[in-house]
């Protein structure tokens, strides 16, 4: 849940923007003016991982290029689909966005009332590549020794939830390399689902190359598999090696939603704003340092991408559908 502080102000900013809406004489009036207070942008999950470190950056340069105070917010909860579902019912202003985890949204179902579909997706800006990662100390090197220790028990696999990429890939791989397994969830972000890898509470997990090169550089991790056409570390498995190409598709996307029924003009302006602070050199110094890979997309490169992923998931619907 969002602490009360945060869901004050995005309260009362959704009021004050209805009331500006009306004192300008309609949408249309208040478009021209945007923006021209605080903008919120929401981060679904804890302070200290990726998603907040992308928005925290972000926020900075937009600040500067938009005129007006962009606020970061973390509201997690529902591994970052309660925060885009509490979006959906703001005002459709411009004043509150929030970065999505996809495709790991694209699969949850919704609550009554929601249409990912509805939602207006601004840009994307960040596409990283995703590994399966064990403590330093496991025994496990490849998709084979996963396969052999399936037949013994079942494999714990940790994740934040539902609506993440590492639950909907976990449930992916079970299928793909029929492995009976456990998904432990609940975590709050990637740090602590990672650290329970690292305790040895879970077996294996799936997140970005770059957090789990963070955690291998601890000596607390070690990557095992990588989910692209070419592993680019020298002896670990890939899409290729095992014969699924499908898995090379798979990416954590990090997207840039707002609420339904945005006006264009409004939209736009924040696109436009999103894709230009991707190219920036504080950004781009950010992300090299981080090892993080910027993707940017405009809202209709943005809605293609959303359309291949939900037809790629579409392939792997029997998995996902399994309990």
């Amino acid at each position: 849940m969002m602490n009360s502080t945060s869901l004050t102000r995005r309260q009362s900013l959704g009021l004050a923007a209805s009331a500006g809406m009306l004192l300008a004489g309609g949408g249309r009036a208040c478009a021209a003016q945007f923006p021209d207070h605080t903008i919120n942008f929401i981060v679904p999950y804890a302070a200290g991982g990726d998603f907040d470190s992308y928005v925290r950056e972000f926020c900075g340069v937009l600040t500067k290029s938009l005129g007006v105070n962009v606020e970061p917010i973390n509201q997690p909860g529902a591994a970052g689909a309660e925060a885009v579902f509490t979006l959906s019912m703001d005002p459709p202003d411009g004043y509150n966005m929030c970065i999505a985890n996809l495709p790991g949204l694209l699969h949850v179902k919704p609550k009554p009332g929601f249409d990912v579909n509805k939602m207006t997706w601004l840009a994307n800006l960040g596409r990283d590549t995703l590994g399966l990662a064990v403590a330093a100390n496991s025994p496990i090197h490849s998709i084979a020794d996963l396969q052999a220790l399936s037949k013994q028990r079942a494999i714990k696999m940790s994740s934040s939830g539902k609506a993440s990429a590492d639950y909907l890939v976990s449930k992916i791989i079970a299928g793909v390399f029929n492995l009976n397994v456990s998904i432990v969830s609940g975590y709050e972000g990637s740090v602590s689902s990672m650290i329970a890898v690292a305790r040895g509470d879970v077996d294996v997990t799936v997140h970005s190359l770059a957090s789990i090169a963070n955690m291998a550089k601890s000596k607390l991790m070690r990557l095992m598999f990588v989910f692209a056409d070419k592993s680019p570390v020298p002896g670990i498995e890939d899409a290729t090696s095992v014969n699924q190409p499908n898995l090379g598709k798979l990416f954590q996307f990090r997207t840039v939603v707002a609420p339904p029924n945005l006006p264009p003009e409004i939209a736009t302006k924040l696109s436009n704003a999103l894709v230009a602070a991707v190219k920036s050199p504080e950004v781009q110094a950010w992300a090299a340092k981080i090892q993080t890979t910027l993707y940017p997309m405009n809202q209709q490169e943005t809605l293609a991408m959303i359309a291949e992923q939900e037809h790629l998931l579409e392939t792997y619907k029997g998995f996902l559908a399994a309990p």
